[in-house]
């Protein structure tokens, strides 16, 4: 795949691509990045572009990641207010193409999965509220030791609601009661034990774009069979995910792809897909 690199509308996401992966970076750095309308829509077209470019090129990995000193400081309250009439269209399903079971907020977090690669994201700053609900919707969260993270929408006196029911299965209940309930910032240390993020580190937008673009050099038929084996196995009944097991593995032994990466490990390089 050609580098390519597309700004959306008043630039608040920029998205690049080059070699098989996706540079996906919030760009509102003065508003540590805090989501007001133009955010929603620029992540929305960001989403939709790369659904897209999933069908019809090579792209196979995703990060995301946000410019200035913070990953996402969640809502812009003040700018969001200042069109308050938008705001019930926020909760209405299957609005702005979004799928019908879906609301536009719940999309901003759950639509990354739709693209169908692994997603990353890289945090940094302040993790808060909305944004840690867009962090929760990758596959991956690499974070830096200073971050602080947070479930603020209690401060507001509203439940978070992008999607969180959905991607923060894998946190632990009793950390995510208590986080919900109090609104209590955390450091880094803390949310790795809560399940919050996946690693610690201390660069994680570069150390991001470095698992990605390792990720993009597997066979993409078993990255999405890998995909599809956690996403429908783990939470299906033991004889329904054995099976999927042998069906998925039956699908890949033999093929063109798999052919390639016992070759390439025979003969000491790369695989070529």
């Amino acid at each position: 795949m050609s580098d390519a690199t597309h700004l959306t509308p008043e630039r608040y996401v920029t998205l690049s691509i080059s070699e098989h992966v996706a540079d996906v970076r919030l760009n509102r750095p003065d508003k540590h990045n805090g989501i007001d309308w133009k955010m929603i829509d620029a992540l929305l077209a960001v989403q939709q572009e790369l659904h897209a470019r999933a069908r019809e090129s090579g792209l196979r990995a995703i990060v995301l990641s946000g410019e200035g000193p913070s990953f996402c400081a969640g809502l812009d309250i003040a700018a969001i207010m200042g069109d308050a009439a938008r705001v019930p269209q926020l909760l209405v399903a299957g609005a702005n193409g979004c799928a019908p079971q879906r609301n536009t907020v719940q999309q901003l977090a759950l639509g990354w999965r739709d693209v169908g690669v692994p997603v990353i994201a890289a945090l940094h700053g302040n993790v808060f509220g909305g944004g840690l609900q867009i962090a929760l919707g990758a596959d991956i969260r690499l974070c830096d030791p200073d971050a602080r993270l947070a479930v603020l929408e209690i401060d507001w006196g509203i439940i978070p609601d992008m999607g969180i029911s959905v991607t923060a299965r894998g946190v632990r209940p009793d950390w995510l009661h208590e986080l919900t309930w109090s609104g209590r910032k955390v450091e880094a240390n803390e949310a790795q034990s809560a399940g919050l993020v996946t690693r610690i580190i201390s660069s994680p937008q570069e150390e991001a774009l470095a698992l990605a673009r390792q990720i993009a050099g597997r066979s993409p038929s078993a990255i999405r069979a890998i995909t599809r084996l956690y996403d429908e196995a783990l939470a299906a009944p033991e004889a329904e995910a054995l099976a999927l097991e042998a069906e998925l593995q039956s699908s890949l032994l033999g093929r063109a792809e798999q052919t390639e990466c016992i070759k390439a490990k025979l003969e000491g390089r790369a695989p070529r897909f």
